[in-house]
């Protein structure tokens, strides 16, 4: 099983897993400060055994991880959370329906409880719960599934990759996706541009996806251009 796991900016790392039944990478992010570490994001609960390995790499143990954070409630970002016996678990209110029916009483749907090292946004188009979160410190901002590159392989085998070198691919799936009236009702594209809008408040340098590949570089400037050339 073919995985990665990498420091993307100082104290945060990425956990990248290749998931055989969906042909697809799975991201989770660990970002460690000095009152405890953070998991965004927790994989599947098959899955779980991987990243505990790959954390105890940079000497991590499960019950080191004081936080999961949650971008949205499926089962490939919140199901390692039955192995986080003492971590809190937060999550948006809109979301706790998708959790399983143990899990809605342990998560918290209180979003102030991301703890004043993030920020966070609303965006409510992948789930009705969606959020994005912004690491100041280290200008990187974790958008779950809102951006990602499900099913994609890594540019040249780096989980990194500069925004230019993806730039094409979105704007031609954006593109793609905008001229299909069709898609364009059935997937909310309205509610996906009104997202990648509230990203712009933003100035981060790593945009950290739900699927596959991290964008680096000047994000503003990169979302400001796909708005632009997306009608």
């Amino acid at each position: 099983m073919e995985k990665f796991f990498e420091k993307v900016a100082e104290n945060v790392y990425a956990f990248l897993l290749w998931d055989d039944s969906w042909h697809s990478f799975n991201n989770c992010y660990v970002v460690i400060e000095k009152n405890g570490v953070t998991l965004i994001d927790s994989g599947k609960t098959e899955h779980f055994t991987h990243l505990e390995s790959s954390l105890s790499e940079i000497g991590i143990r499960i019950w080191d991880i004081t936080k999961l954070i949650a971008t949205h409630g499926h089962k490939d970002h919140i199901g390692g959370y039955a192995n986080l016996h003492n971590t809190k678990k937060v999550i948006h209110p809109n979301d706790l329906a998708l959790l399983p029916s143990d899990a809605r009483s342990i998560f918290n749907p209180d979003l102030d409880q991301v703890g004043n090292e993030f920020e966070w946004v609303h965006l409510g188009h992948h789930t009705k719960g969606s959020i994005a979160l912004y690491h100041c410190k280290s200008k990187v901002l974790f958008c779950g599934d809102h951006v990602c590159f499900f099913g994609e392989p890594l540019p040249n085998d780096q989980i990194v990759t500069e925004k230019e070198i993806i730039n094409d691919h979105v704007q031609s799936f954006l593109a793609g996706f905008a001229s299909n009236k069709e898609m364009r009702e059935k997937e909310d594209f309205k509610g996906l541009m009104e997202g990648l809008k509230e990203l712009l408040r933003f100035d981060a340098k790593f945009l950290c996806t739900g699927h596959g590949v991290i964008v680096q570089g000047d994000i503003r400037d990169w979302i400001n251009e796909i708005l632009r050339n997306i009608k």
